[in-house]
């Protein structure tokens, strides 16, 4: 399997995790019904959400109060998760750093034993052998060199446990505004070409799953924008250009062009598609 990783992928979101925890897409209630109900994922598992980035992801296992722990390596990813998670988090989490435990009625300390927060990275996750019974990679996986995750896995898994990676992919081709929004970033977009994951396939996730392409299944997700939502959505992306670039205000100029031709009633519409792969690793 090819890597697609082209820069460092750790730092790649460093300063924006702000913009990601206020504006990136969440998770539709479908998506997580499929994890139960088809997958198998109970309350009973323990999950490692690798590659945790905000915890945008890590929220929604919580609320179907699964236990999880939340690997994220990138430091200013990590903070905000355990910011925007703190009434979640447990006191014996794996991160060294101290953690605030909120206090209050029975139903929170419930929910604060189902969090703990690792360091790691999905090369060297720092969770003990054989320790998990999933694993889930949300808008993540792509920036893993899938050699070294695809052992790291196979290490911390326990027998018959299952990998879950899962994207929400803007669809490009459903409107006009979607196909002007994918343009802005292949003209502007730092190594968009590079690092976007629109190439992964079943057939492309056959090595890392031991040699069988994994199961998949798809649902609609939409997210409505108003002016500052999307700029601020833009520049959550690892490849959106930072002020320091010489074409930074052409971008923004840009990018206002693309929200005033198709906003209506003052929201443009963000259509995804959320590709769920699992399977086991042979």
């Amino acid at each position: 399997m090819e890597k697609v990783i082209v820069m460092n992928s750790t730092e790649r979101f460093s300063g924006r995790s702000q913009q990601y925890v206020q504006y990136r897409p969440s998770y539709s209630q479908e998506v997580m019904q499929h994890l139960l109900q088809k997958v198998g994922i109970t309350g009973s598992d323990l999950v490692a959400d690798i590659g945790a980035g905000t915890g945008l992801f890590t929220e929604k296992l919580l609320e179907q109060h699964i236990q999880t722990v939340a690997v994220e390596p990138n430091d200013d990813m990590r903070n905000a998760l355990i910011e925007h998670l703190q009434t979640h988090l447990t006191e014996n989490s794996l991160n060294e750093q101290q953690l605030r435990i909120s206090g209050g009625s029975a139903e929170n300390t419930q929910i604060e034993q189902l969090l703990s927060v690792s360091d790691g990275s999905a090369e060297q996750t720092k969770l003990a052998g054989h320790s998990v019974n999933y694993i889930v990679c949300a808008q993540a996986f792509h920036w893993f060199d899938a050699e070294l995750a695809r052992a790291e896995f196979k290490r911390i898994l326990k027998p018959d446990g299952q990998v879950v990676l899962l994207w929400n992919q803007r669809d490009v081709g459903a409107s006009a505004f979607m196909n002007d929004y994918e343009q802005l970033f292949l003209k502007y977009g730092k190594q968009y070409v590079e690092v976007k994951h629109k190439h992964i396939s079943q057939a492309y996730l056959k090595p890392f799953y031991g040699g069988y392409e994994p199961q998949l299944a798809s649902y609609q997700y939409s997210q409505q924008l108003d002016r500052a939502a999307l700029f601020g959505r833009i520049q959550s992306s690892s490849f959106s250009l930072e002020e320091t670039d010489a074409r930074y205000d052409e971008y923004i100029a840009h990018i206002a062009q693309i929200f005033a031709k198709h906003e209506q009633n003052g929201v443009v519409n963000m259509l995804y598609r959320t590709d769920i792969y699992w399977g086991q690793m042979l």
